[in-house]
């Protein structure tokens, strides 16, 4: 039989009592935090029985002590004239059945570890800037770092898979900086999935940072427009007809060769369905206000009541909750061409975060639209905000009203849009009937 196992086997027979479970766990802790065999522990809490066993190992009293303090030279000793001969790093190895690494050799074999991984990944770079990339994060630096870091500590093969395909990614883009292709072709080229550089793969996310060191980027927020953005300078384009938006009632001035479907749309108080791909062309927009609302349901009672009064559209535009890629685009295109963003969404954190983010976006472009703390106020009806909102809502802002969050604070309720579409209607529709 193998004597470093036989002596495993003894050790756990010999010191199979929780009085040792205790005492070598809090050794093994010290051990690791000094780098060598010195310091004190102090066990408490301890039963008679484990006191008295205690008491039997150390060779000094340890019963009806609320408290042991027991030095780890005084333990070493023990153990160097015990039968079993041995040193207390050894025995701790052995007793816990692997090598008890100092907290300074752990930092320093994981650190040569780290090294020898970005090395063999190093070897396979076909240009110098995914080189000088990998070196960059090989030293605790460079765009995406968290991220490579996060994956490597979750699954470490994984995460040399995946850095592996993304220099690919960047090599060839590299290789060939005038080519334009299709994201999901490059994809499925790349690694056979389409969709492995979909923004919420992580091979995507690693994509998004490398392309911010070929370009020579700070490191920013992952976001889809960002990332958009950023793709699209590589030569990548991603699917441009499922991001889109919702309209009715927006204005096309004459001549534009839209122009005939959106004026046929709004005399039929029908909503339009614009991808990206229709959004990214010009539209020469006429100026107006243009009411933007996050929920589809309400969008639609809008529509439903103009479609029944066979009342002139007013210009709306729907986000579905978090603008879209296309939704920000005709956004854009529209406060270009002069027209007011007025927005009104949920009294909830997710409704201020779309009302701030367009706010920012926008500045004098933006305008709330039943989204005060006075129509808070006067809301029908609202819900009981949970805490995870509240947590939430303490640190947003809502730069357009001041008193806002502190209002729904203080009230703890949550206001939805539906309670308020008939004062909506009122406003957009009724009060400007002849």
């Amino acid at each position: 039989m193998n004597s470093h196992l036989k002596t495993h086997r003894e050790l756990e027979e010999y010191f199979d009592h929780s009085s040792f479970q205790k005492l070598f766990g809090a050794i093994s802790q010290k051990y690791k935090s000094l780098s060598r065999i010195g310091g004190t522990i102090k066990l408490i809490g301890l039963s008679p029985e484990e006191c008295d066993v205690l008491s039997g190992f150390l060779g000094r009293d340890c019963r009806d002590r609320n408290e042991i303090t027991v030095k780890l030279l005084e333990v070493d000793n023990i153990l160097r004239q015990s039968r079993f001969d041995i040193t207390l790093p050894d025995f701790l190895s052995l007793y816990f059945g692997n090598r008890i690494l100092s907290n300074k050799e752990a930092v320093l074999l994981e650190s040569r570890k780290w090294s020898v991984f970005f090395t063999g990944l190093q070897e396979q770079t076909r240009t110098p800037v995914t080189r000088a990339w990998l070196t960059e994060l090989s030293a605790g630096r460079g765009t995406g770092y968290r991220t490579v870091l996060a994956i490597y500590r979750h699954n470490e093969r994984e995460a040399a898979e995946l850095l592996k395909t993304c220099v690919n990614a960047m090599d060839l883009l590299a290789q060939h900086p005038d080519r334009r292709q299709r994201l999901p072709v490059f994809a499925a080229r790349l690694t056979g999935d389409p969709h492995a550089l979909d923004g919420d793969r992580p091979l995507g996310r690693l994509l998004f940072f490398g392309l911010h060191h070929l370009y020579r980027l700070s490191e920013t927020e992952y976001g889809a427009e960002r990332r958009k953005i950023l793709f699209s300078r590589a030569g990548l384009e991603e699917d441009d007809v499922s991001s889109n938006v919702i309209v009715a009632g927006l204005r096309v001035r004459p001549g534009d060769p839209r122009e005939p479907v959106f004026t046929a749309a709004t005399a039929a108080a029908s909503p339009l369905l614009l991808p990206l791909r229709f959004v990214e062309q010009p539209t020469a927009w006429l100026p107006a206000a243009v009411y933007t609302l996050e929920n589809p349901a309400v969008f639609s009672a809008i529509l439903d009541f103009a479609e029944e009064e066979s009342i002139e559209m007013p210009s709306l535009v729907c986000t579905s909750g978090q603008p879209s890629v296309a939704a920000l685009k005709l956004l854009d295109q529209l406060v270009q061409a002069g027209c007011t963003i007025r927005y009104g969404g949920d009294f909830d954190p997710k409704g201020l975060e779309i009302g701030q983010r367009l706010a920012e976006r926008y500045g004098a472009s933006f305008q709330p639209w039943f989204f005060n703390h006075t129509t808070y106020l006067n809301a029908p009806r609202g819900v009981r905000l949970a805490q995870e909102q509240i947590k939430k809502l303490t640190g947003q802002q809502a730069s357009w009203d001041n008193k806002l969050i502190e209002t729904m604070l203080q009230t703890g309720k949550a206001v939805y849009q539906e309670v308020l579409v008939e004062q909506m209607i009122q406003e957009l529709i009724l009060d400007k009937k002849p």
